[in-house]
């Protein structure tokens, strides 16, 4: 549970259950590459008017670069309930360069040393900050699943259960493991002994204990019965074998 969660919550009641980071991770991501190109033009073709709509760019940039970063903590906590993953660790560490590289060329345009030359050295390093953070966002949200290939006649329900799997459950379960409880990991889980004790927990997700852990519940309004049979098959074929030794 997190200060967050009465916020996603009514989104959810809107219809709204996506991570609010990426969408607005795309709006920096984009500023920042077109300041790179507008001030990379700005220099080989000697037109001022790419430089200024460069500096622009950065101003704008440095501007989104804040709620961006803000969401994303939101997602973490949420999503991932604070879990440092490799990927998060780096985007964050990222992020942390892009704000002080952003903060100097924002320096630079107050000062008004708009023909620095230290400007395309920042759109570039600006460039090279957000091509990471691009590619660490996919290992989140594409790097999550197995990569298994399934065999006889479960293809089409082994792929829709693996789309299941990326939206709703590869956050906390990237691989087969479980980065929120690392001693409950999905892969070799007595949970997937059969689809009735999955599709229990699911609706029900409680600790050995007794007590009820993280994992939200999945109703059957969010997960069908259907859709459950989907996942479990995916999940049998992908992780329901014993979890690796050491």
């Amino acid at each position: 549970m997190t200060i967050f969660d009465p916020f996603y919550r009514f989104l959810a009641a809107m219809g709204y259950t996506h991570p609010l980071h990426p969408p607005l991770t795309h709006v920096t991501i984009g500023l920042v590459v077109a300041a790179f190109i507008f001030g990379l033009g700005g220099v080989l073709l000697h037109r001022p008017q790419l430089a200024a709509s460069a500096r622009h760019c950065l101003v704008l940039a440095w501007v989104f670069l804040w709620p961006t970063i803000l969401l994303g903590f939101m997602d973490w906590q949420h999503f991932y309930h604070g879990a440092w993953m490799f990927p998060i660790i780096a985007k964050i560490c990222l992020a942390a360069f892009l704000s002080i590289v952003l903060s100097l060329g924002l320096i630079l345009l107050y000062k008004g040393q708009t023909e620095s030359r230290v400007l395309p050295v920042i759109y570039t390093l600006g460039f090279l900050a957000v091509v990471g953070l691009g590619y660490f966002g996919g290992q989140i949200v594409f790097g999550g699943a197995a990569k298994v290939t399934p065999e006889g006649a479960q293809t089409e329900i082994f792929l829709a259960g693996k789309q299941i799997f990326l939206e709703d459950c590869q956050a906390c379960h990237r691989k087969g493991g479980n980065v929120v409880l690392r001693q409950y990991p999905l892969e070799g889980s007595d949970k997937l002994a059969d689809f009735d004790t999955f599709l229990a927990f699911i609706r029900d997700p409680r600790l050995d204990d007794g007590t009820k852990g993280p994992m939200p519940d999945f109703a059957q309004d969010e997960i069908s019965g259907e859709q459950a049979m989907e996942l479990y098959q995916y999940l049998i074929q992908a992780f329901g074998k014993p979890p690796p030794s050491g």
